[in-house]
């Protein structure tokens, strides 16, 4: 008890009744969960009366084994969904399942699904059982049942509702349960069967919930039925950090908290241990322009700190470079680890031009909670199709793309097409020209036909294009429409516009390429891209930078946090200007973001932006105007107009004929930035233009 504070204390102290722990970030909110635990059990209390609920597997885990630590006495601490299957493993019967019940992924739903449309003489058009088996999940976490779901908002052409019955029909027949069902079926137990709930509200004298910001429509209610008898629910959460919306989170279920349990006891954690004070009073004074929320301001007695820096670039590759300029020096002088580094950003297509960065400069760096942007599914399938325009016996890329969008070439003929490549000593592009003649190996079906000929249409008019020396962006947008590739990704409407954002990104890559270098090709821009897909990211991941989504930076934390594209349309999202409440987590995702630092924190954006293909004027973000100006600082442009060409005065460069200089000047020229650097070697200064002189860094700035 000596390590906690009066706040934590009396949080832990409480005993019976309900009491919401409004735990700010960066609080030590796990601990005061554990030690709470611990408090009781030292009560007398039987460790079997006791169970707290939280969102992952890791996070039970970590718990149990601090109350295990702590205690020597197990307790059962669980993910919501594994409590689910332990009351239906146990109860399930008494609504009519048997308790061997199989468990469906979500494979298995959306494959129940398709055969539910076609038991019902649907036809299966793209992306339908994927968004079928999405709206079905949905009405489950908000408790709706078939008949009470608002189907006005659906089209009228959705067989939604005959699907939705048919679904859970069969998955009774088969005595299975989709995830959903998990929670979903346990309220229904409780609310048909009142002597089996009380059988649970009997077992269960002390609810301990995490997250609670978190809960969607079905937790919350399963924990209104657990603790209706007793009132002892300890919930912890924060409201400012509610940022799942999108999964179904409800952030009124934290708000109304004193609502629905009179008397309810609220202790707000305010004091934090992470962060300094500038970065914590510019968050809070944030924060506090959203209206739907709990009154709380964090503290720290780290000290003031650093103020928060805002810089402001012409462009998206001049705030690349000052960020990653920005990382190198403060890694430097501060002795930082390169996993002591963060990047955060509103949208996965943002990534592009850092992980171009880190490369060129040979960072080590890692995508957390992603995917190496050269490693997406639609970049690598759009580079397949160019590589096999280009080379037409690359058969690996032919495999990858033939059928993307579906084309009826099913694995057989691919096996066959192989098989003949090797037999005749063709390329996989003459050979599928070949079969489509009437003296061809072997015959393929009218289906067939049609749809290899509709590839090698694609293939012929990418080879044009090459050979005309069509620019290279709009080659590959070109590629894009030709081969109806947005038809494929339509088919998971969930993902499409992340991906066509993505396509996008290569469209705007290629453009910049095409820009830095004098002879550009197809065939070099693939082999740099190829390079840059095989690096092995994770290998040294324990040191290197972490590149992520503000969504996924929740719950980590770093020395160093940059926070880009701090622009409105971006941060806040251009899908968020339409609704209050989006809003209002939009900036709850900033204030998430800024909270994950804890000694520097950087906030970037743009005055240009290659938006959906269109350079466009770019707006601050409301957010950085909410700031209080206390508590941050623009980086003076004027010092720091080397982050136009990316370096500054006083870097120690390297240049290919010069050898190891330093920067003496940087300014302005037509030719645009240009650095005035002495030359050790041979004691010279020279004036070198920054895009022609291909500058890099010594090794040692490059590596910890």
């Amino acid at each position: 008890m000596d390590k906690l504070n009066a706040q934590q204390e009396k949080a832990i102290q409480h005993v019976e009744g309900p009491l919401l722990v409004l735990a700010g970030a960066g609080s030590g909110k796990t601990h005061v969960v554990t030690q709470r635990i611990a408090q009781l059990l030292s009560l007398g209390i039987p460790a079997s009366e006791i169970v707290a609920l939280t969102f992952t597997n890791k996070a039970a885990e970590e718990m149990r084994a601090r109350v295990k630590k702590a205690t020597s006495q197990s307790v059962l601490i669980c993910t919501f969904h594994a409590l689910g299957v332990k009351i239906l493993r146990e109860s399930i019967a008494a609504i009519g399942y048997k308790p061997n019940f199989t468990i469906y992924d979500q494979a298995d739903s959306e494959q129940l699904v398709g055969s539910c449309l076609t038991l019902l003489q649907y036809k299966k058009e793209k992306g339908l059982v994927k968004t079928l088996k999405s709206q079905i999940s949905n009405a489950k976490n908000a408790l709706l049942l078939p008949h009470q779901v608002d189907f006005a908002a659906t089209k009228k052409d959705n067989p939604f509702k005959e699907i939705y019955f048919l679904y859970q029909e069969k998955l009774q027949e088969y005595n299975a349960l989709d995830f959903d069902d998990l929670l979903f079926k346990c309220v229904e137990l409780f609310q048909k069967c009142p002597a089996i709930l009380e059988v649970y509200q009997n077992r269960w004298s002390f609810l301990l919930i995490d997250e609670y910001q978190d809960t969607n429509q079905a937790q919350y209610t399963l924990a209104q039925y657990l603790v209706a008898k007793h009132q002892n629910i300890f919930a912890v959460g924060d409201p400012d950090q509610s940022i799942y919306s999108w999964r179904g989170a409800n952030i009124n279920n934290i708000l109304n908290f004193s609502n629905d349990f009179k008397g309810a006891v609220i202790i707000p954690l305010e004091q934090n241990y992470r962060s300094t004070n500038h970065i914590l009073q510019g968050a809070n004074s944030v924060i506090k322009h959203n209206k739907e929320r709990l009154d709380k301001s964090l503290w720290s007695d780290l000290g003031i700190g650093e103020k928060i820096q805002v810089f402001v670039a012409a462009n998206e590759r001049e705030e690349m470079e000052f960020v990653l300029n920005h990382l190198l020096k403060l890694q430097q002088q501060h002795q930082l680890l390169f996993n002591q580094c963060a990047i955060l950003y509103r949208t996965n297509a943002q990534s592009r031009i850092l992980e171009d960065g880190c490369i060129r400069r040979q960072i080590p760096y890692i995508i957390i909670g992603g995917i190496s942007f050269y490693q997406r599914r639609e970049i690598k399938d759009m580079l397949a199709y160019l590589r096999i325009a280009l080379s037409p016996t690359d058969l690996l890329s032919f495999l990858r793309v033939v059928n993307l969008p579906k084309r009826g070439i099913g694995k057989t003929t691919l096996n066959k097409i192989q098989q003949a490549c090797q037999d005749h000593s063709l390329s996989v592009i003459a050979l599928c020209r070949h079969l489509l003649e009437s003296n061809a190996s072997f015959k393929l079906s009218a289906k067939q036909r049609i749809g290899l000929k509709d590839f090698l249409h694609v293939v012929s008019s990418i080879q044009t294009w090459i050979e005309g020396d069509t620019p290279l962006y709009k080659l590959i947008e070109q590629a894009i429409d030709t081969s109806n590739y947005l038809n494929y990704l339509k088919e998971d409407p969930d993902t499409l516009d992340e991906r066509q954002e993505n396509l996008q990104q290569l469209v705007n890559k290629a453009r910049e390429w095409e820009e830095e270098h004098q002879a550009p090709s197809l065939q070099t821009f693939l082999e740099e891209l190829s390079l840059k897909a095989s690096i092995d990211e994770t290998k040294h991941s324990h040191q290197s930078v972490r590149l992520m989504t503000l969504h996924n930076g929740k719950g980590l934390e770093f020395p160093l946090v940059f926070i880009i594209g701090m622009e409105e349309n971006l941060l806040p999202h251009i899908n968020s200007k339409e609704s209050l409440a989006a809003l209002e987590e939009e900036r709850r995702l900033c204030y998430v973001g800024m909270t994950r630092a804890k000694k520097f924190l950087y906030l970037t954006g743009c005055r240009y932006r290659n938006m959906w293909g269109i350079p466009r004027i770019m707006e601050p973000s409301r957010f950085l105007s909410e700031i209080d100006e206390m508590h941050f600082s623009y980086v003076d442009q004027g010092q720091e107009k080397g982050a136009v060409g990316g370096l500054f005065v006083g870097t120690t460069v390297c240049h290919k004929d010069f050898g190891r200089g330093v920067i003496k000047k940087v300014y302005e020229t037509s030719l645009g930035t240009t650095y005035d650097i002495h030359f050790q070697g041979d004691q010279t200064a020279r004036s070198l233009v920054a895009k022609y002189a291909k500058l890099t860094l010594p090794d040692s700035l490059v590596t910890s």
